[in-house]
């Protein structure tokens, strides 16, 4: 999502609920995996994750972990994001 995308527009696009998914990457380190979870739960409450993927890097030293998860909105998936990139042991989002 560009920073110029608005929840508006994104709502535009996509007929919510939507089944969507957001892919944190940062270092392999203390249960990155179950942190990521912590942070988008709260969000999505009551709903749960669908489904959870994480993928080492051919070093090891870095995770990507996928949320799959049900958005009620545009605005909801942009609060999983930002929460996302605001925290600073998240390196990327896609």
């Amino acid at each position: 999502m560009s920073e110029k995308d608005s929840p508006q527009e994104l709502s535009d696009l996509i007929t919510y609920p939507a089944d969507m998914s957001i892919k944190a990457m940062g270092l392999n380190a203390n249960n990155f995996e179950a942190f990521i979870i912590g942070l988008v739960s709260p969000i999505i409450a009551p709903q749960k994750p669908s489904r959870t993927d994480a993928r080492e890097s051919s070093g090891g030293k870095y995770l990507s972990v996928t949320v799959h998860f049900k958005a009620s909105d545009a605005a909801q998936y942009e609060r999983v994001y930002s929460t996302l990139r605001e925290d600073a042991r998240v390196l990327f989002t896609l």
